[in-house]
Parts: C-alpha cells; structure tokens; sequence
C-alpha cells in the first residue's frame, strides 16, 4: 500500500498533494547540500552512515578553536576534557538543522550541549568567538566564508538570542570547515 500523502484542496474540489511533499523540497535540497560537503571535506566519522553525516572536529580545526575559545567561554560548568565532544555536539546539531534529541550518543548527553549552547548564547560567547574566529582568518591572511542564509532555517530557536546564536554558530563550522578543506588542498 502507498503512502499516506495529506492533500490540500483547492475550490474545484480537487485534491493534490501538499507543496511540501514535493520532491524538492528546500529541506531535501539543504540536506544533499550538506552531505554533499562534508563527504567532499572528509567530515564524516569511518564507517559511519551516510544517513548520520558526523561533524567531528579534526585535530587542526581544534586547534585553531581551543584557544579562541579559551579566551571568551565561562569557567567552571563544562569540563575541559568534555568540551571538544560538546562543542562536537553543539556543531553537529547546528550543521544539520535538527532538534537536540537527535545528537548521536557518541557527542554525550544531548541536553549537555543544549544547556551549553543556550547559556553561552545568553552570555554573548558565540558572537565572541565568531569574532576572534574570524579576526584569526584576517592575520592569516584567509578569506572569511559567507554563509548561505538560505541554506539554513530557523525552525529550533523561538527566542531572537537564540536565532543570532544558532546563525553564529553556523557561520563557526562553516569557518572550520574552509580550514578544512585548505588544510585537504594544500
């Protein structure tokens, strides 16, 4: 049996599928989009599913990361040897446009990172470290990546702080992810 497609109807009685079960829809487009990059980037996890598409931080791009963090994150409520994993999951999350509880295990506790996320975006701390971030690219002489607003949606934030900081730490991964691939071509 087929499946179960809402229908609209239009005033000729008439039914047709709803435009969002269209095959083309923006969230597939987004989708392939991504998974496009990070297979091309060589972000995704040895022997992982394509379905999962990680985002896992390599050496250099925490590299690059660690010490601009340092200088903007709140002291004392993430560990330093969980926090490479949390900002992984915080990353992940953003990078895929899904909701907290979809954060593979392998990250840790999905409401770790939430609660790291949404008390970092309170106190300013993304805005900070995409600022160092891309002050970083400007020394060493790198161009800064722009991000397609397009590409991402603003479905997970109903706060206006939260939009600002999901669209930041956006903007970060798409940063590391250039480093990435420049790190691949050179």
């Amino acid at each position: 049996m087929g499946h179960l497609i809402p229908m609209a109807r239009s005033n000729t009685n008439e039914r047709r599928p709803f435009p969002c079960h269209d095959e083309t829809t923006n969230f597939k487009r987004r989708w392939v989009s991504r998974l496009k990059k990070q297979i091309t980037l060589g972000n995704m996890i040895p022997g992982s599913s394509v379905g999962e598409g990680m985002f896992m931080l390599t050496e250099a791009q925490w590299a690059v990361l660690a010490p601009l963090l340092e200088g903007c994150r709140p002291r004392g409520k993430t560990q330093p040897h969980d926090l490479k994993r949390t900002i992984d999951a915080i990353l992940w999350r953003h990078w895929h446009d899904t909701n907290w509880r979809a954060v593979p295990t392998h990250y840790g506790p999905w409401w770790m990172a939430a609660q790291t996320f949404i008390r970092w975006s309170r106190l300013g701390v993304w805005e900070q470290l995409l600022a160092r971030l891309e002050r970083y690219f400007q020394e060493t002489g790198l161009p800064v990546p722009g991000i397609d607003h397009d590409e991402f949606a603003y479905g997970g934030a109903r706060k206006k702080e939260l939009q600002d900081s999901e669209l930041q730490v956006r903007q970060i991964a798409n940063m590391l992810l250039s480093l990435q691939q420049r790190a691949a071509v050179a």
